[in-house]
């Protein structure tokens, strides 16, 4: 591939595409050694809308599929939650973490992925760096519009009380 400036019509042809070449890239890890894996679990794969009551089971599978080859591989998931970002509905219809209806949404969506993968997963966490709320609102907790210090601070509570829902 010869150098060239990346733009809106290639960058398609860069990408990694792990959804589709997983396996060939936990081989690798595997040979690399890795005996741990950090991924996320995509939220809107799971509830596209984010508050569905039933999950998209097309999205479960793939995490099955790709669970299932770290395990012939040897390595251990250590899955993220969110990795900023959450479902666009969530964002559109409720206004991010800002509401704290969300908190409910999120707390399905952790219960479903921690019972489905309860077998396959040891190793959890919440949020990917929280802090970043207060420096990308919309990527750290979904605010989608331009807001103001006492609105990103008022939506970081609840997206950090998810993490004691529900014990």
């Amino acid at each position: 591939m010869e150098p060239r400036i990346l733009g809106k019509e290639n960058i398609k042809d860069v990408a990694i595409d792990f959804y589709h070449r997983y396996p060939e890239d936990i081989a690798l890890f595997a040979e690399m050694g890795f005996t741990c894996l950090r991924i996320s679990i995509a939220w809107a794969r799971i509830f596209p809308q984010g508050d569905e009551v039933e999950p998209n089971e097309a999205g479960l599978a793939f995490y099955d599929r790709l669970f299932d080859e770290m395990a012939q591989a040897g390595i251990k998931p250590l899955v993220t939650l969110s990795h900023y970002e959450m479902p666009y509905g969530l964002v559109k219809n409720y206004g991010g973490w800002a509401n704290r209806a969300v908190i409910d949404h999120f707390e399905h969506y952790a219960r479903t992925v921690f019972t489905r993968y309860q077998h396959k997963v040891a190793l959890w966490l919440t949020f990917n760096e929280i802090n970043m709320s207060l420096h990308a609102p919309f990527t750290g907790v979904g605010l989608a519009e331009e807001s103001g210090e006492a609105e990103v601070y008022q939506a970081i509570p609840p997206s950090t009380g998810c993490q004691c829902a529900g014990s």
